[in-house]
């Protein structure tokens, strides 16, 4: 079984968090606690925040929990904690040659990306472990983000190609819909972080709901 296959088996019916794109009060303990609560992957992504902010952020999360990070930004910090994980914006994908996809994975890299239309999904390097689609459902975090996808969509998953995690308006109620629509893990972030004092409350009901769906 190669590197891929072995990931993308890794990743299959996953819950992922993504960070809120600013800061927050007590962040760092929110995200040490979500991994206490079984949180496989976070993703950390924070556009136009400095790298030492990021820098901060990194030092107060528990070093155990490194290796289930995944960097939007600053990927430069991978040399000085122990990530392994990836994630590439559209641009920085489709600007980025193929060689240097192929070096990350060989170099035990997990890579992730992200996708908004289902025709550009046919299009991603096999390097990529698995690409967020959305938004599946109107955004929880950003205001007038609304999906867009016709009744009774399905998406168009490919052998050998990335799986396809959804993101956008994902809460604890929409969960067997996911499944319907035949992605493969869920991301969630404004329903984690409209409101910090719950995100461990919330979590833990998606967490649950994630789990019961498509038995």
């Amino acid at each position: 079984m190669n590197l891929l296959k072995r990931v993308k088996k890794s990743i299959n019916r996953m819950l992922f968090v993504v960070s809120n794109p600013t800061s927050v009060p007590g962040e760092a303990e929110i995200i040490n606690a979500l991994f206490d609560e079984g949180l496989e992957v976070f993703h950390l992504r924070k556009p136009g925040i400095a790298v030492t902010e990021i820098n901060q952020l990194m030092e107060r999360i528990q070093p155990e929990y490194h290796t289930r990070i995944a960097l939007h930004q600053h990927h430069q910090l991978t040399k000085q904690y122990a990530i392994k994980r990836l994630h590439f914006t559209e641009m920085a994908r489709t600007t980025t040659d193929e060689q240097t996809f192929i070096q990350l994975e060989n170099a035990g890299y997990h890579l992730s990306t992200s996708v908004h239309k289902a025709d550009e999904y046919k299009n991603i390097s096999s390097c990529f472990a698995y690409t967020f689609f959305g938004p599946v459902f109107n955004s929880i975090s950003k205001q007038g983000y609304h999906a867009t996808l016709p009744d009774g969509f399905v998406f168009p998953v490919l052998a050998n190609h990335p799986e396809v995690i959804a993101i956008g308006g994902i809460h604890a109620g929409n969960m067997q819909k996911v499944v319907q629509m035949n992605f493969r893990g869920i991301a969630v972030l404004g329903t984690i972080w409209q409101n910090p004092d719950k995100s461990i409350e919330q979590f833990k009901a998606v967490q649950t709901a994630w789990k019961q769906a498509g038995r």
